[in-house]
């Protein structure tokens, strides 16, 4: 069969394509449609043979190849598991139709039950498979966050040209408003960029002559000129691009929950059919009675290899897995790829982000100080009044503190912004000024030297030229943040804090948070250079971030997980995304996963007693004989039990 590469480590079942299983399974479950049909009219044997012999050449065979392979490798897979059982049941029920002294067993066939277990195990396999290949993304429209032109400087005149026919050396001019088509570096002009896209730092950047500046980031104040360093093709953004577009998004090692409960169970299951024959051999005296009572007696070897892959096995993962993110949904966790859990917990080193991640990725005001206390109110008011129709970070905190602090505010009749600088605005009787300090000292107003010391963002306000304080406006860390820092160093896990943010900034919040290790002013190459430096070492890796410039770092990493916003253009590349505003989230995945592993080894546990509990039952009604509809309700019935049993997974606490 086309498309099986078998590989030292993978099961060969997760190396055929999906669309393999996919075609297989809705044949057999027209084949299986006929065969209860055909069994409940009573229809001719030959005819059932027939019908049997069909889904288990032209469905089965799948699993017969790659349980041959992964055999041939020392591998106990589920499709060894599967392809043991139902070719044990098939020729069990084959020769008691064309025998002319039946095989010992309590059944007459069991055509119905290796079908339903052929069409279920196809089933999961292709649901596996196709998990598999989702783990290979190509992403769309990653071009939107690509530059398209840029003004190259041909003497004195400005040449309009693609953004990736740019060389190194040569000269381009920038307006504000313009996002650059290269990474250079100023060489006329200051201004301030919005770096974010690549740095993750939500505060535009100063810029100024021989600064570095990057492709895709947004100039906000003033024009520049800029001498390209790399073009396009070899940008820091352009690296985030092509590592989405050709990287495998790793989601771990992948592995199947069926392959590794077939891995415990098979040799048992051997082992108890063959000592099931042995043991009825014996007391019956046939094993000295000659070929044919061994032939007669091996329906008991059949019959147990049949049975002892039960069709809930299937399900013994599936339910618990269903039910562990539907309970994770209700607490605004949405877990994409289930085994990323088991990759957080067996993690060595979790790296975090900062901005969006650790911190809530939002300025707000964490401080009034007006130059008197008697001007508190009137500077609330005044910043208020000017900021109240401008966008952007400063604005954003501004008018959410007033709005909390129901603070009044004035019709403006006009209002300037200057990007990087601050905001000018008119009332009819007053002229506002609002922004940073250096700017207000630009104008001619005063301004305590205390001000200039404050480590923290800062919004100086005036009005009518009389200074009336500042705003002090930072980030902040997530609720839950120290907790859950605690909580990792309990479990033995390596904790580094990784940022493009500045050395003062990560360090402030790196020492809030309790975390001793942190980089400082790292491009998303180098956050991917690192985890990939730690992988090859041999370390388990989990990244959590939240930013486009962290994707390499988190599809790099054994496990990814993201903390949802409007900007998560990206949400779907990832392992888990939580949607909340806390860090708690990160501590409920361990118990989810704990609860997890239980549930889903106690119904694969279950799976195997009960169904070989229910083979022990059919033989103890012998000599009565047993029609089909015994092992296959009876399989049902398992089914059930472990759904239920499942089903507590939904209240995760």
């Amino acid at each position: 069969m086309s498309g099986i590469t078998s590989s030292s480590c993978t099961p060969c079942a997760l190396t055929v394509p999906s669309k393999s299983f996919t075609y297989r399974f809705f044949l057999s479950c027209c084949l299986f449609v006929l065969l209860l049909f055909s069994l409940t009219f009573q229809h001719s044997n030959v005819g059932v043979f027939i019908l049997g012999l069909m889904n288990v050449l032209f469905c089965a065979d799948v699993f017969v190849r790659c349980a041959w392979r992964d055999l041939l490798a020392g591998r106990f897979t589920f499709a060894l598991f599967a392809a043991v059982a139902v070719c044990s049941g098939f020729l069990y029920s084959a020769l008691n139709v064309f025998s002319t002294r039946p095989l010992y067993g309590p059944a007459p066939d069991l055509f119905v039950y290796v079908s339903f277990l052929l069409t279920l195990s196809l089933w999961a396999e292709r649901r596996l498979t196709r998990e598999k290949e989702q783990t290979r993304v190509y992403i769309k429209k990653l071009d939107d966050f690509l530059p398209k032109s840029g003004r190259l400087c041909v003497g004195r005149q400005f040449k309009k040209v693609f953004a990736g026919e740019l060389k190194p050396g040569e000269l381009i001019f920038v307006k504000p408003g313009e996002r650059l088509p290269c990474d250079g570096i100023v060489k006329k002009g200051k201004t301030s960029i919005d770096e974010q896209l690549v740095t993750g730092n939500m505060l535009p950047t100063s810029k100024r002559v021989d600064s570095p500046v990057y492709a895709g980031t947004l100039n906000k104040s003033a024009e520049i000129y800029v001498e390209v360093t790399l073009p396009l093709a070899q940008s820091a953004l352009m690296n985030v691009i092509d590592a989405v577009k050709t990287g495998e998004l790793r989601r771990g090692n992948f592995a199947s929950a069926l392959d590794g409960f077939a891995a415990g169970l098979f040799p048992f299951a051997v082992l108890f059919s063959a000592g099931a024959y042995a043991y009825v051999l014996y007391t019956s005296g046939a094993y000295a009675a000659g070929f044919e009572a061994w032939l007669h007696y091996a329906g008991v070897l059949l019959f147990c290899l049949a049975l002892s892959c039960p069709p809930a096995l299937v399900f013994a993962g599936v339910f618990p897995a269903f039910f562990a993110k539907s309970g994770a949904r209700a607490k605004k966790i949405k877990i994409q790829n289930i085994y990323a859990l088991d990759e957080l917990v067996r993690a060595d080193t979790i790296f975090f982000d900062k901005t969006g991640t650790l911190t809530y990725g939002e300025l707000r005001v964490c401080g009034v100080f007006p130059a008197r206390e008697s001007l508190r109110k009137k500077l609330l008011e005044t910043v208020a009044t000017a900021e109240q129709m401008v966008d952007g970070p400063f604005a954003d905190a501004v008018n959410g503190f007033a709005k909390q602090h129901k603070v009044k505010t004035k019709s403006l009749l006009c209002f300037d912004v200057l990007p990087g600088l601050g905001v000018q605005a008119s009332t009819r009787t007053d002229k506002i000024l609002a922004g940073r300090i250096q700017w207000i000292k630009e104008q001619g107003v005063e301004v305590p030297e205390e001000v200039s010391k404050v480590e923290a963002a800062v919004i100086c306000v005036v009005k009518n030229g009389e200074f009336l304080g500042y705003l002090t406006l930072a980030d902040e860390l997530r609720r839950g943040a120290r907790e859950l820092v605690d909580f990792l160093k309990s479990k033995g896990k390596d904790i580094i804090l990784v940022s493009g943010d500045n050395e003062s900034s990560v360090s402030s919040f790196s020492k809030q948070a309790g975390i001793e290790k942190m980089n400082f002013n790292v491009l998303p190459k180098t956050k991917a250079e690192i985890i990939t430096n730690l992988r090859g070492l041999g370390k388990r890796v989990v990244m959590v971030g939240d930013g486009f410039n962290d994707i390499i770092a988190l599809l790099r990493a054994d496990a990814g997980i993201v903390f949802a916003s409007g900007r998560n253009v990206y949400n779907n590349w990832v392992d888990v995304i939580i949607k909340r505003k806390d860090l708690y989230p990160l501590k409920d995945l361990f118990t989810i996963n704990t609860r997890l592993r239980r549930v889903a080894s106690f119904n694969a546990v279950a799976a195997f007693l009960l169904s070989g509990a229910l083979a022990a039952w059919l033989f103890w009604r012998m000599p009565d004989a047993s029609g089909w509809h015994w092992t296959t309700g009876g399989s049902l019935a398992v089914v059930l039990l472990l759904l239920l049993n499942s089903v507590r997974l939904l209240k995760i606490k």
